[in-house]
């Protein structure tokens, strides 16, 4: 025998027997009048004074509900742990993925203002490089100019010198033959001379 607990309290101590009781049947009376049980030996049962104490009895059917529901208890808190972990874990994966997604987030921006400082730097390197080269060029077209009208006036002077070089060529032939014409008049005259002083 053994103690029926629900809930940790004791409830009742069972004082019914393990094996079933064998019921022998009444045997029939010979009087259809007397009524079963009554006979010589039959001594009628006097009510008590004080009525006995009910034991409190817990029927079998909510003992099951009992168990039932202390293994649905069990299960649910089980189902509720495990369901509570698995939102864990999610919670945790939502996090880690936002975490990433913040940093792969923040890199790109890191990633794209480098870039973009550096193509506003390369920009301004050309331009400034525009700006030299533009300043070059018009230096070298005002070179260009000054050394174009320095050479027109270096063809002026040369044709210049060209018909002065022509003139003086004239010249020299006309000096060479009134020299070679002046000659022979000397040579003439010479020999004329010598030939009155003979």
């Amino acid at each position: 025998m053994g103690d029926l607990k629900i809930r940790g309290d004791i409830v009742e101590e069972q004082l019914w027997p393990q094996k079933p009781t064998l019921i022998k049947p009444i045997p029939q009376r010979a009087q259809a009048n007397v009524p079963i049980g009554v006979g010589p030996s039959f001594q009628q049962r006097q009510k008590p004074s004080k009525p006995l104490p009910k034991l409190a009895t817990i029927p079998e059917n909510d003992n099951l509900s009992t168990e039932e529901n202390t293994t649905n208890e069990g299960g649910a808190a089980f189902v509720d742990a495990n369901n509570q972990n698995i939102s864990n874990e999610a919670q945790a994966n939502t996090e880690q993925e936002m975490e990433r997604k913040f940093r792969r987030t923040i890199s790109n921006r890191f990633s794209a203002r480098r870039s973009r400082l550096k193509k506003l730097a390369y920009m301004a390197e050309l331009e400034s490089k525009a700006k030299s080269f533009e300043n070059t060029i018009s230096l070298l077209r005002e070179q260009i100019a000054a050394e174009q009208n320095e050479q027109k006036l270096l063809q002026i002077e040369h044709h210049t010198l060209k018909f002065q070089m022509a003139a003086c060529e004239k010249q020299r032939i006309v000096l060479e033959a009134e020299f070679k014409k002046n000659k022979a008049e000397a040579d003439r005259l010479c020999e004329l001379q010598s030939r009155m002083n003979a």
